[in-house]
């Protein structure tokens, strides 16, 4: 019975580090990442405006919680959709980021924590329901897109004019 049991154990232990294997593996192609990235972007824009929208309308905060919260997540993700190799150029599809991303990383990576931080507070404020707060943190999280923008992205928000 243990020598079925251990022989049981062994093959379940190779079979998950053969999938664990094949999950680190994994991987995207750059045009997919870029395709997602900016799909999310645009999905985020949306979800921006869509808030503010909800806000001059007279709603509460509490009721753009779920959206906030989906800002911040993303908010969270963004940096790791910038991988080596998905600039312009470096794939067949077309890229509005700039190559300031990849030369200038650290900077990059403190203006997507700083849009991270600022969404992070848009949730928490929706959660609190304070919607003057809610309302005045929309300013903060539009200045630190429009901030990250200036120094990386191309042309203007929406779709490659390419």
């Amino acid at each position: 019975m243990w020598k079925g049991l251990i022989a049981l154990s062994g093959a379940v232990i190779c079979l998950a580090a053969v999938g664990s294997s094949s999950q680190e593996n994994a991987s995207v192609s750059g045009v997919d990442v870029i395709a997602t990235r900016q799909a999310s972007l645009d999905m985020s824009s949306i979800t921006f405006h869509s808030m503010g929208d909800a806000m001059k309308a007279g709603r509460e905060a509490k009721s753009q919680a779920y959206p906030a919260l989906a800002l911040a997540k993303w908010a969270k993700a963004l940096p790791r959709m910038f991988p080596a190799g998905t600039g312009e150029g470096e794939t067949s599809a077309d890229s509005q980021a700039l190559s300031a991303i990849w030369k200038d990383r650290a900077n990059f990576d403190r203006a997507a924590g700083d849009y991270a931080e600022a969404t992070a507070k848009l949730a928490a404020l929706a959660t609190a329901n304070d919607s003057a707060g809610f309302t005045k943190q929309l300013e903060e999280v539009n200045h630190a897109c429009n901030s990250c923008h200036a120094r990386y992205k191309e042309g203007a928000q929406g779709p490659p004019k390419k």
